[in-house]
């Protein structure tokens, strides 16, 4: 039994920080939160004075890291980029696709389903709940840095056979929800437990309100690669930006590293969608966690070459961004000083809200008693020092 006390941090709950509070963590289970004074002095004690202490962070689109790209469709590059991420305090992940063709698509399920199976991973690395598989069904018009050779239309035929070759890891699927064919695949694997969420879409308002009554929950990375309002004889016709804008039954997807969405949007979303209806993710590519320099989007033989300067993943064009090279630190620190919500607030769309979208919120995304001691301890520039996951010290920085 292995058992020791957080001491004397700082810790987040989803709606207000405690300070000078202790966790105790027994057998990789939060089993108490207390004033720091009231700690056994026989207890083991890790001294947490002048940090924060949150949960970890669940990122739930997330295409690489580190060098490596997830659709490399090894168990080498899946935990290189995995743990890439970790170091940054994301405890629990979901690794993303691109639209590719069948070859890399069954490779990476392949490759992700061994790491899933393995029992000797269950504290070694973040846990994965199951896959993001962006695409291939999305829209032509928007399909930013997604290959347009492999974009497809969603025909029963075709969804069947990859939700068979994914092993049932399908999590999250966006697909364009204007799309022939789009609301029948949502029905269909709504039953199965996918979360549907609209992007790459040139989906119109009414397109957006259909999805919604067949089970759509989501929309990816808002404002990018969405339709938007456009004028129709004369007339304003919204859409996919809008609807996910207006209607509560969308929860949104937002790359907060600064780029994608300057300070003004950023608080335009929070004030329209309210902190609850919001998920933080990176999008990050391989180049995340890596100097500057050209890196490959999607896998080695099948991505697309781009190059990452100041701060961003840039199509060849150096107009187009191509994914982000983000990290879940980076996304809590923009929200806390762009954005100007408070810690807790930029927490909560780290952690507990994405737990909820994923329907592991009884046991991530928020400390507390009893839940998965997936914890992450930081300073007050959001730099991460230390890192446990399912109790077990798994990244450290001595301060």
């Amino acid at each position: 039994m292995k058992r020791f006390v957080l001491h004397d941090a700082s810790v987040i709950f989803p709606y207000s920080i405690s300070e000078h509070t202790s966790v105790i963590v027994e057998d990789g289970i939060i089993a108490d939160i207390c004033p720091s004074d009231n700690v056994d002095a026989n207890e083991e004690i890790i001294n947490c004075t002048g940090l924060y202490l949150s949960p970890g962070f669940v990122d739930i689109h997330v295409h690489g890291g580190g060098g490596y790209d997830f659709m490399d469709g090894t168990e080498e590059a899946i935990r290189g980029a995995i743990n890439a991420h970790m170091k940054h305090g994301t405890t629990t992940i979901v690794p993303t696709t691109l639209t590719a063709d069948d070859y890399d698509l069954a490779s990476m399920f392949d490759a992700m389903r061994d790491i899933c199976l393995s029992e000797k991973d269950a504290q070694t690395i973040p846990y994965i709940p199951g896959v993001h598989l962006e695409g291939p069904y999305i829209s032509p018009e928007m399909a930013g840095a997604q290959d347009p050779k492999y974009i497809r239309k969603p025909t029963e035929d075709d969804w069947l056979r990859i939700f068979m070759m994914s092993h049932g890891l399908i999590k999250i699927w966006t697909v364009a929800p204007e799309l022939r064919g789009a609301i029948s695949l949502c029905k269909r694997l709504r039953k199965e437990g996918v979360v549907f969420s609209a992007g790459h879409s040139s989906a119109k308002y009414s397109d957006v309100l259909s999805a919604i009554k067949a089970g759509y929950s989501m929309a990816t990375h808002l404002y990018s690669s969405m339709s938007t309002i456009t004028r129709e004889n004369g007339y304003r016709v919204p859409g996919l930006l809008e609807a996910a804008l207006l209607h509560d039954e969308i929860t949104t997807e937002i790359i907060a590293d600064g780029k994608h969405l300057p300070a003004p949007l950023l608080k335009l979303v929070v004030k329209t969608k309210g902190v609850d209806k919001i998920v933080l993710v990176t999008d990050a590519m391989r180049g995340a966690g890596m100097p500057d320099g050209e890196y490959m989007l999607g896998s080695l033989k099948g991505g697309q070459l781009v190059k990452v300067f100041d701060g961003i993943a840039h199509m060849p064009d150096g107009i187009s961004f191509a994914g982000s090279v983000a990290t879940c630190d980076r996304l809590v620190r923009v929200m806390l000083n762009d954005a100007e919500v408070q810690l807790s607030d930029a927490v909560r769309m780290m952690t507990l809200n994405p737990s909820r979208e994923l329907g592991i919120d009884k046991r991530k995304g928020s400390v507390e008693k009893g839940k998965d001691a997936d914890i992450v301890l930081f300073d007050d520039n959001i730099e991460i020092k230390k890192v446990f996951l399912r109790g077990k010290q798994s990244y450290d920085i001595e301060f």
